[in-house]
């Protein structure tokens, strides 16, 4: 039972260093962490215009397909030149075999579990970042994210 309990606290100890240690190289890589959520959100709107007829989810694919260019290219980058997070590729193959009906509640929630965690990631680096133009781009983003969280929020309830 001892050592059933020293392997549990081990592990968990283990847990707690892998997060600090993720949550300090994203606050170090930010350009990378918000370059690979910027290429998941638009991946999934360029997907959503082909498979939604909902006039509200094009709009807002492609106002986030826009956001997400301008955001690479004010951190230097071409939009989509990052590869998805793993999860994210997941979400985006099982998108792409969602039947149409129940496409847009998926895509909906999708775009706000990555809106979600892009709010987060530019709200602590501006606390915590310590390269002037990048904290640029977060202060930038966080006003559009904020909003674009409030539209998924009424096209969550529609869809």
């Amino acid at each position: 039972m001892l050592r059933r309990s020293f392997l549990l606290a081990l592990g968990g100890l283990g847990l707690s260093t892998l997060a600090v240690q993720a949550r300090t190289n994203s606050q170090r890589d930010f350009r990378t962490a918000d370059l690979m959520g910027g290429a998941f959100a638009m991946r999934t709107s360029q997907l959503a215009l082909t498979r939604t007829g909902n006039p509200d989810v094009v709009n807002f694919a492609n106002a986030e397909i826009a956001e997400q260019v301008q955001v690479a290219s004010a951190l230097g980058a071409a939009p989509g030149s990052v590869p998805l997070r793993p999860d994210h590729a997941t979400m985006l193959q099982r998108l792409q075999v969602t039947p149409s009906g129940p496409f847009d509640r998926m895509y909906v929630q999708g775009q706000i579990r990555g809106h979600r965690e892009l709010l987060a990631l530019n709200n602590s680096y501006l606390r915590t970042g310590g390269n002037p133009q990048e904290q640029q781009v977060a202060q930038m983003s966080l006003p559009v994210i904020q909003r674009h969280l409030a539209i998924l929020s009424n096209l969550r309830e529609m869809a």
